[in-house]
């Protein structure tokens, strides 16, 4: 699931309950829909930072001198991030 995928559930959440409030059965299946966004935003994110971690320290490290393993896939993460930033 894209991030904008991830922002249209938590929108789509948040409004459900202010314009229904007494259509629990439509908010309950919104609120449905953000959980299992949120939990396939966060696997996914998961599974990038350590295939990136091993790629990384198995390929990048190998092929460039002035790379560095990475020591956590919190640091994938953020490489991740700063890239996305950068080429947008």
């Amino acid at each position: 699931m894209s991030s904008s995928g991830l922002l249209t559930a938590i929108t789509r959440a948040s409004l459900e309950g202010f314009v229904n409030p007494g259509n629990s059965h439509q908010a309950k299946e919104s609120y449905i829909e953000l959980v299992a966004a949120i939990l396939s935003f966060m696997i996914a994110l998961i599974i990038l930072s350590l295939i990136g971690k091993l790629l990384w320290n198995g390929v990048i490290v190998e092929l460039f001198s002035f790379a560095k393993p990475m020591k956590s896939f919190w640091q994938v993460l953020g490489l991740f991030l700063f890239v996305s930033v950068f080429l947008k």
